[in-house]
């Protein structure tokens, strides 16, 4: 959880319910544990939003492409 407020809020509801902590640091671990997917699972998910002739496919292309032209070209110094 990213909010600080809605994490003290779920700590303190763990302490108040009996046997909440035991189930609040499970919960916590097991956050930490996930491990982040593989190159080859992140390319078939992404594959699978966006097939290659689907307009999604495209405009997210051309998004990525604006996006490296526009990185790579210097900027113009404003006169």
């Amino acid at each position: 959880m990213t909010n600080p407020l809605v994490h003290a809020l779920v700590f303190l509801a763990a302490v108040i319910v009996p046997g909440g902590l035991l189930v609040y640091f499970a919960w916590r671990l097991r956050k930490k544990t996930v491990t982040p997917p593989t190159p080859e699972e992140a390319r078939t998910a992404f594959r699978e939003m966006f097939p290659v002739g689907s307009l999604r496919a495209q405009n997210r292309l051309d998004k990525l492409k604006r996006y490296k032209r526009r990185k790579s070209s210097p900027r113009k110094k404003s006169q």
